[in-house]
């Protein structure tokens, strides 16, 4: 929980934090965030791993009924990412949980066709507007 995150730190975080309780996952990214944001690394496993830490922390959300307050600094991140295709799946992905906490049915089911589309079906499935 200091500053000395690396790619390492964020791949590790990026696997565990849907097996956390979500006040714990939280504490967690929200730390992560910060020392990116202060060491931003632009480098493909880095950026991915950040985006995977972001989809499976709204996906923690999700599952565990987290309120939105707990997923806003999450979209704020995920847009301040680069713009890579490395990570264009997962900012589709954030997009989508994004219209599912703010209640978006249209966009919901739009953007769920899309990744359905897409081939990647199973990674949303079963998350529907509450």
């Amino acid at each position: 929980m200091n500053e000395s995150w690396d790619r390492t730190s964020y791949h590790f975080l990026s696997q565990v934090v849907i097996f956390l309780d979500v006040n714990d996952s939280k504490q967690f990214v929200e730390v992560a965030y910060a020392a990116y944001r202060k060491h931003p690394a632009t480098d493909t496993f880095t950026l991915q791993f950040m985006a995977f830490i972001t989809i499976n922390y709204l996906n923690c959300c999700y599952h565990q009924h987290a309120d939105k307050s707990y997923v806003e600094s999450t979209f704020k991140f995920l847009q301040e990412l680069p713009v890579d295709p490395a990570i264009g799946l997962e900012k589709l992905i954030g997009k989508f949980y994004q219209a599912v906490f703010s209640g978006d049915e249209q966009k919901v089911r739009s953007l769920k066709s899309i990744i359905q589309d897409c081939g990647y079906a199973s990674i949303i499935d079963g998350i529907e507007i509450d």
